[in-house]
């Protein structure tokens, strides 16, 4: 999820994008007052869509630069608009950027939504106006319209933010975030079918009111490889062995459930009453810093690095034998070493020569935004097959179901017997440093805990 924090105001759309015709002679009769109140809204328009056609839809994803982010195409309109679109459980809203957008960073975007093009788009002005910050100072604002969203074999009405002004640092090829919250009643000031989550809901469109998810690791070195599958309204058998074990969810934030143990090698570390937000919209994973001091400090030839161009960061040996395990409930996800070391974040030893990556276990430094919950994102969902119910204790949050992967890599590689203190940035495998800071093609490479999750939301705060 990138940082971001949404505000909601009860405004109209800056301009108009529809027109009635005039001076044609003929006396018409507005279609809103064909059309009966309750038919209006997005909710209801797919109960009509998709009555009597509960399925199960199956999507591709796509892995972005090395496993930052993960992204599912989406049609918007009529006919389809097509968009790459980062998966995101830590946030609410899907948005694309608009036609019209203004600025120089519009042209970032190469997919980009056309209302005029598509007869069944409607301004949606009693939604208010989405604006979306980022901690890196960046951010996004437009209004909401209502159209038809296509994605795999399912149809329907929702409502999608239009970004008409952009100022924010996707990965080429991603063009904008597909918020998978399924309930945002606890933020007053976003409209409850901004989540299409809740629409598929109440529209009964899907056979159970299921979200399965499994990411592939990829060691390619392309912008863009196959990463995995999404599925809508069940699971995929073929990607997990044995049962689904769930946990249930804290109703405090979607997707939020309790941590029961850390463990580094096998030796536990403290943790209490801590909560923690199973997010595919983040890359790595943010911790308070006492944990993530922990957890680093507990690996071998780790290095606490906190004179750096990059602030305060852990990095650890790129090569190494150390898991790093998490249980919730009665399930433990085990993140093998080679993923929690992010191996193309590379720093090397002036003086050995050694290299070292970036920890996975970061934590909030400098200007970011204070977070009270634990964000857990790719480094560990990509380890698991997850499924987020928003059937089964829905008006508590829902849950979270873990299982084991089928045929889950096993790879380890060996141990690096040197190491040092005296470090320096390395150049990171199959990205360039030519714009500064660990910027890369027009986006936020994770040098630092202050590109936070890799270009990808770690924190959600509604005001």
């Amino acid at each position: 999820m990138l940082v971001t924090t949404f505000l909601a105001a009860s405004l109209g759309l800056a301009c108009s994008i529809f027109a009635n015709a005039a001076g044609t002679g003929v006396v018409t009769v507005p279609m809103k007052a064909l059309v009966r109140p309750e038919h209006q809204n997005a909710i209801s328009l797919t109960k009509r869509y998709l009555q009597r056609r509960s399925s199960t839809s199956t999507s591709s994803l796509k892995s972005v630069a090395q496993d930052v982010m993960y992204t599912v195409t989406l049609g918007i309109g009529t006919p389809p608009q097509l968009f790459n679109l980062a998966i995101d459980t830590g946030s609410p809203i899907t948005w694309v950027v608009n036609k019209t957008c203004s600025g120089d960073s519009c042209a970032d975007i190469f997919n980009r939504f056309d209302c005029l093009s598509s007869p069944t788009c409607k301004s949606s002005p009693n939604s208010g106006i989405l604006n979306a910050s980022y901690v890196s100072g960046d951010g996004v604002v437009g209004d909401y319209v209502t159209d038809i969203f296509s994605l795999g074999s399912l149809s329907f009405s929702s409502l999608a933010g239009i970004v008409n002004s952009y100022n924010a640092q996707l990965p080429p090829t991603v063009d904008g975030i597909m918020g998978l919250w399924y309930t945002i009643r606890q933020y007053k000031k976003i409209p409850s079918n901004a989540a299409f989550l809740n629409v598929l809901k109440d529209s009964d469109a899907l056979t159970q009111p299921l979200v399965g998810i499994w990411l592939d690791e990829t060691n390619s070195t392309s912008l863009t490889t196959p990463g995995g599958e999404i599925t809508f309204g069940g699971v995929d058998p073929s990607r997990f062995t044995g049962g689904i074990t769930y946990v249930d969810c804290d109703p405090s934030a979607p997707w939020t459930i309790p941590v029961g143990s850390v463990s580094v090698n096998g030796k536990k570390i403290a943790v209490t009453s801590a909560l923690a937000t199973i997010d595919t919209g983040t890359s790595a994973m943010l911790l308070p810093e006492v944990v993530s001091d922990a957890i680093n400090s507990a690996i071998p030839r780790s290095v606490k690095l906190t004179e750096s161009a990059d602030g305060i960061v852990w990095i650890i040996p790129c090569e190494g034998d150390t898991p790093v395990s998490f249980t919730f409930g009665n399930f433990t996800a085990t993140i093998p070493y080679h993923i929690f070391a992010i191996q193309n974040i590379r720093y090397k030893d002036i003086e050995t020569g050694a290299l070292y990556c970036a920890s996975s276990a970061m934590f909030a430094t400098g200007s970011v935004s204070v977070i009270s919950n634990w964000l857990l994102g790719d480094t560990l969902i990509k380890n698991v097959y997850t499924v987020f119910d928003f059937g089964t204790n829905a008006e508590t949050g829902g849950r979270v179901g873990f299982a084991e992967l089928t045929n889950k890599s096993s790879t380890i590689v060996n141990k690096v017997t040197t190491g040092g203190a005296n470090i320096e940035v390395d150049e990171p495998i199959g990205l360039s440093k030519d714009r500064g800071n660990g910027a890369s093609g027009g986006f936020l490479v994770p040098y630092t805990t202050q590109a936070l999750a890799l270009a990808s939301t770690v924190v959600f705060a509604l005001i």
